[in-house]
């Protein structure tokens, strides 16, 4: 079975604590709106529907978070090199910015973009922000997501 949003929203839901998630408050459309037009993107559905949901969410965990969307609005001026393309945006976050993941939304498309992490070179995880967030939820930042991206890179190699 793929996982889904709603999947994950309703896990989140029953384990927040078992989990160490603290949620924010849900995003309005009307700020998710305001991010699309200040970025010149939109978002996807699933990121909508987690949006709505929480604005973000942080974790006990190595201080790993979903960034907020007004924290995303304030990062569209801070331009950094771990981004590829001018429209890719930093979705996650852990230890203050150590490191980041980042989305890029084909143009045409919303429903078609990539998740990826760039430290020396860019590593593409995932075209499904469940699955990332279901990697994070189920084996945390190393065990997961940086085994995850290991995994993709010596296989790709």
């Amino acid at each position: 079975m793929n996982v889904t949003t709603t999947d994950i929203i309703q896990r989140i839901k029953v384990d927040k604590e078992k989990l160490g998630i603290t949620l924010f408050t849900p995003a309005s459309l009307r700020d998710i709106s305001n991010y699309e037009i200040k970025k010149g993107i939109k978002l996807p559905d699933d990121l909508v529907k987690f949006y709505t949901f929480s604005n973000g969410i942080e974790s006990a965990e190595d201080m790993f978070r979903i960034i907020p969307i007004d924290e995303l609005i304030d990062n569209i001026k801070d331009r950094d090199t771990y981004i590829v393309g001018l429209k890719d945006f930093h979705f996650a976050e852990y230890m203050i910015y150590c490191d980041m993941w980042t989305i890029s939304i084909n143009s045409i498309d919303k429903e078609d973009y990539k998740i990826y992490n760039k430290a020396e070179d860019v590593i593409i995880l995932t075209n499904s922000f469940a699955v990332f967030i279901d990697t994070f939820l189920n084996c945390g930042v190393f065990g997961g997501l940086y085994n995850w991206r290991e995994d993709i890179k010596r296989l790709t190699k």
